[in-house]
């Protein structure tokens, strides 16, 4: 017998995933991929972040986005703390991306958002090779 009504939203494994899934989607950088005529464009939001703290690597089809950021936060009276505070954060994201011309990548860094331009290969250089069997 139960006493009282099973609540779908109260279930624990369930509520505790649920809290730890919002928690995570909030703490992700949040990036847009656009499929262009040419190139493939990329927006990572990073706001509070500065030029020097972000990495981006291209190699073996594999797009990687690093950012780590650190900050610290002092508050003292007369010499002893009273408070201090330190956070740090750290992103990572990483795409398959093929088919790119890796010398022609470029990036910037404005308004806490970083744009990554990847030019596509010729539609020749995307043809499979015919392979001669001896």
């Amino acid at each position: 017998m139960n006493l009282l009504p099973k609540n779908e939203w109260l279930d624990g494994e369930d509520l505790v995933g649920k809290l730890m899934n919002t928690f995570w989607d909030d703490r992700k950088m949040s990036v847009d991929i656009r499929d262009l005529d040419d190139y493939y464009e990329v927006k990572a939001d990073l706001p509070g972040f500065e030029k020097e703290e972000i990495s981006v690597h291209y190699s073996n089809d594999l797009l990687s986005i690093d950012a780590e950021h650190t900050a610290e936060n002092e508050v003292k009276d007369d010499g002893r703390f009273v408070r201090r505070e330190r956070s740090s954060s750290a992103y990572r994201r990483q795409f398959v991306v093929k088919n790119i011309i890796e010398e022609k990548i470029s990036a910037k860094f404005e308004n806490g958002v970083l744009t990554l331009q990847l030019p596509k290969a010729d539609d020749e250089e995307k043809k499979n090779k015919a392979i001669t069997i001896d």
